[in-house]
């Protein structure tokens, strides 16, 4: 069967707002103990970038996501009230 859905090897632990449009997915929850919370990530963070790849919304995030092995350590960017915040996330 030929599946056409990424396959993930890491999560970030985090809920992703389906619904959101705009430049960025917006994040509606955060996992405790999983990468996002320690790296500093919040509920409310506009996801806009795993690494080098561009986070547009819900399937441009599953395809950067599908990209990144277990011992990665990688920057996520993400708007916060307005600002731009880069923090390093071990997957």
């Amino acid at each position: 069967m030929n599946n056409e859905l990424p396959q993930f090897k890491v999560t970030l632990g985090i809920m992703p707002n389906y619904a959101d449009t705009k430049d960025g997915m917006l994040i509606d929850g955060v996992s405790e103990n999983r990468p996002a919370a320690l790296a500093g990530i919040r509920a409310g963070d506009v996801l806009t970038r795993i690494g080098s790849c561009e986070v547009t919304e819900i399937y441009s995030y599953m395809n950067c996501l599908s990209k990144v092995n277990p011992g990665d350590e990688l920057p996520i960017t993400v708007l916060r009230d307005g600002e731009e915040l880069t923090v390093n996330v071990k997957f």
